[in-house]
Parts: C-alpha cells; sequence; structure tokens
C-alpha cells in the first residue's frame, strides 16, 4: 500500500514561515495590520495543505482568528501550522502565531494568535480531488483531529441555519 493510500502524519504536513515587523506592516497604532498577519497565516497554512494534498491548494474559509497580543515593530513573527484533518476533499490546517521582540525585552516566544483554515486540493482543470487521510499519532494531534470533525460540524451547520434564513428573506 503507497503512502498516497495510506494517509499521511501531521508532522509530515507541519510548515514554519517567519518574518521580521517592520514599518510598512504597521496601522495607525503602531501594530502589525491584522491584515498582513493574516496573509502570513494563509501562506504558511497552505504550504501543510499543499504537503498533504501533493497538489495545488486554495483556501475556502479561515475561520476562528483568535488575536491575543499586539505585535510591534522589530518583532520576530513565527507562524506555525500543521494539517489537523483531512475529510473527503477538504481539509482543516490548525495555524499558531508566536512572537519575539528584543526591543520589548520578550526574549521568549510568544503566543499571539492562532487560527483554523480550511483548504480543498484542485487538479488542473480545477475539479476537487479527493485527499488521503491524516494519521494522528500524539495526544495533541489526536485532540486536534477530533476537535477538527467537532468545527467542521458547526461550520456545515451555521452554514445551513444561514442559508435557510437567507431563502426565508427571499420568499
Amino acid at each position: 500500500m503507497s503512502e498516497e493510500t495510506q494517509g499521511h502524519t501531521v508532522a509530515s504536513t507541519c510548515a514554519e514561515v517567519f518574518e521580521m515587523v517592520t514599518q510598512g506592516d504597521l496601522n495607525i497604532y503602531g501594530t502589525m495590520f491584522g491584515g498582513k498577519l493574516l496573509s502570513m497565516i494563509d501562506k504558511c497554512a497552505g504550504l501543510s495543505a499543499f504537503r498533504h494534498a501533493g497538489a495545488g491548494v486554495v483556501t475556502v474559509a479561515i475561520d476562528r482568528v483568535e488575536f491575543h497580543r499586539p505585535i510591534r515593530q522589530g518583532a520576530i513573527v513565527t507562524v506555525r501550522s500543521c494539517v489537523n484533518r483531512s475529510f473527503n476533499s477538504s481539509m482543516e490546517v490548525g495555524a499558531v502565531v508566536t512572537m519575539e521582540n528584543p526591543w520589548e525585552s520578550v526574549l521568549t516566544p510568544v503566543k499571539v494568535c492562532k487560527a483554523y483554515l480550511t483548504f480543498v486540493a484542485l487538479d488542473p482543470s480545477g475539479k476537487k480531488l479527493t485527499l488521503p487521510p491524516i494519521l494522528p499519532e500524539t495526544e495533541e494531534e489526536k485532540r486536534r483531529f477530533a476537535q477538527a470533525e467537532i468545527r467542521r460540524a458547526h461550520r456545515i451547520a451555521l452554514s445551513a441555519e444561514l442559508s435557510a434564513e437567507e431563502a426565508k428573506k427571499g420568499a
């Protein structure tokens, strides 16, 4: 049985990107633009999704973005991501953002943000591809794997509820 059929470990999907925050990354409050941080998260999570799918991927949704503290100029921002779970044609990627800022005496990484993203893999003609399973190994990976199913069920239920509400308004 090939690795593609068996699936991939969470560890094999992990990615990391980092960047130093400069003046051009700041809003009028002197903190990093949220959109700039979201772009970093999306790129890193996309790398994880690509590693799992082995094909081109597109972002379907970004949800549960939680900003815990501001990021200022001079900070070194690190985004780490891994695929939490794959479904038939979609996958959830979790991302955690940390920062260090020697100018503020933050010398060890501090968690500043987390997010969950949904991706699908597409073939060259734009058709969705079937994904191999994710194989969680550690207790933490198993916890994230189980929670991904709960988040997915909530996203599907919310989408159905909002669609029904829109249908009522249109009637």
